[in-house]
């Protein structure tokens, strides 16, 4: 039995990962179960043996990589230390990241699906924004110390919202060399703003 419950998580997890990029390319409304499941290989019958509906893979898959996210920035506040903002600023906005839809992030990609959502599912989604939002407000609190730290949660809504912004500006742009006009001027921007050593 613990072998079989094992391998159902497994499957499940493997579904939520290769929905998810499927997903942030192809968006909600463009993204049938049967296109889903054909992307991964599997039957409807193993889609719906996990989930009750495409919104509920939906909000799942959203949440699954929600939960990644956050992981993935704890690690780099925790080891990067006082550069971990310059380098997530430097990442977020790369030429890699505007061409990386599948392995970007879920907001750039996919915050209008989101926002359509129903409010159930929005609060889930909330609520990993505010850790997120509370994950920068930490590391701005170091950069600014003489900051309140009202002052640094409202800087961490404006970076992270502008990090997300920036790179769903510059993936509109059929012109490569606009959309990367827009990635190194907002890059510069929000360095200047939010880096300490670059604000004054």
């Amino acid at each position: 039995m613990k072998t079989k419950k094992g391998e159902k998580e497994k499957l499940r997890r493997l579904i939520l990962d290769k929905a998810i990029s499927y997903l942030k390319k192809h968006g909600h409304g463009g993204s049938g179960t049967d296109q889903i499941m054909k992307h991964m290989g599997l039957t409807r019958g193993a889609l719906y043996s996990h989930f009750k509906s495409k919104d509920d893979l939906f909000v799942n898959a959203v949440c699954h990589d929600l939960e990644r996210l956050e992981k993935t920035l704890i690690h780099r506040f925790t080891h990067d230390g006082p550069i971990a903002l310059q380098r997530i600023i430097d990442d977020h906005l790369s030429e890699k990241s505007l061409t990386d839809i599948e392995g970007g992030c879920a907001f750039t990609s996919l915050s209008s699906d989101m926002q359509r959502s129903k409010s159930s599912h929005r609060g889930k989604y909330e609520n990993y924004m505010n850790r997120i939002y509370s994950l920068f407000a930490r590391a701005l609190q170091e950069q600014f110390p003489d900051d309140s730290e009202h002052e640094c949660h409202l800087k961490a809504l404006n970076l992270y919202s502008g990090l997300v912004g920036i790179l769903t500006m510059a993936r509109t742009m059929k012109d490569p060399v606009r959309a990367n006009e827009i990635l190194e001027t907002g890059k510069e921007f929000l360095k200047k703003n939010f880096l300490s050593c670059l604000s004054s």
